[in-house]
């Protein structure tokens, strides 16, 4: 039954993220990477169910409140960790460079130590307002024992099929928004909405290999999106002050707006070929 494949999914992907948040000392780090990838996970399967409780019964009501609330107090607890994640995400684009040979690995190991220093500052910040993350974890834990408790085999598979239809068009909008616009929030909206898709359908390719449901050229422009989003990461920290010093600021954007604007240029293209073909 699809409900029992979107519950085992859904019950992984929380136990996952309490895990994570567990892993000690330099583990923490990508802990913390993985926890939040699981919890938008789960907040995507949540999407997939949730038009199986859009009836006026008061159980589906009872149930489409609580999916509500979950939703909102995952979203919350993902937000609250993105401080931490944005450090490792900016020694990660820095990482990317010295790959790609931009520059080289002694300049990226300098650049990258006081981006280090500061996401061991969060971290230890994070950790004495919440020892081992204890209460995130906890906070977890009761909504996956609450989200349990939802009568699950009412989702069929009508009911993720038109959630699904929901996240294409969602994507859609925002396809069609990106390609008329220059706004790094209006592709970050894109990204994050094809983010939730791609979570959708491999949910489903799992617990609903039947419906076929896989909208094609996604990866590509994931990849793309991706690379266009480490640039611009890089350059909103060259513009202002606070990680790197004035010299670096100036380096880095000299060497990284051409290389964002090329990734912009592919991602557009991207874009023009990814026609959301479902097959």
């Amino acid at each position: 039954m699809v409900g029992s494949g979107l519950q085992a999914d859904l019950d992984k992907q929380l136990r996952r993220a309490i895990d994570q948040l567990g892993r000690p000392d330099e583990a923490r780090h990508d802990g913390i990477h993985q926890a939040r990838k699981a919890l938008r996970r789960s907040r995507a399967v949540l999407a997939l169910a949730a038009p199986a409780w859009a009836a006026e019964e008061p159980a589906a009501q009872r149930a489409t409140a609580l999916l509500r609330r979950a939703d909102a107090e995952l979203r919350r607890i993902c937000r609250g960790l993105s401080s931490l994640r944005d450090a490792d995400a900016l020694q990660d684009a820095l990482l990317h460079l010295a790959r790609d040979a931009v520059i080289g690995p002694l300049e990226a190991e300098r650049l990258g130590e006081p981006v280090l220093a500061l996401r061991q500052r969060r971290l230890d910040a994070a950790l004495r307002r919440d020892p081992d993350f204890a209460r995130r974890r906890a906070r977890i834990a009761r909504l996956a024992a609450a989200l349990h408790a939802l009568p699950w085999p009412a989702v069929a598979a009508e009911h993720a099929a038109a959630a699904h239809a929901t996240a294409r068009g969602r994507l859609e909008k925002a396809r069609r928004r990106a390609r008329r616009s220059t706004d790094p929030e209006v592709w970050h909206r894109l990204r994050r909405r094809l983010r939730r898709l791609r979570q959708q359908e491999q949910v489903l390719a799992r617990a609903a290999p039947e419906l076929g449901l896989r909208t094609e050229g996604l990866e590509v422009l994931a990849t793309r999106m991706g690379l266009a989003q480490d640039h611009a990461l890089l350059l909103a920290h060259c513009r202002r002050s606070g990680v790197f010093a004035a010299a670096d600021r100036a380096l880095l954007r000299r060497l990284v707006e051409p290389l964002y604007a090329e990734a912009l240029e592919a991602t557009a293209a991207a874009l023009a070929a990814s026609g959301g073909r479902r097959r």
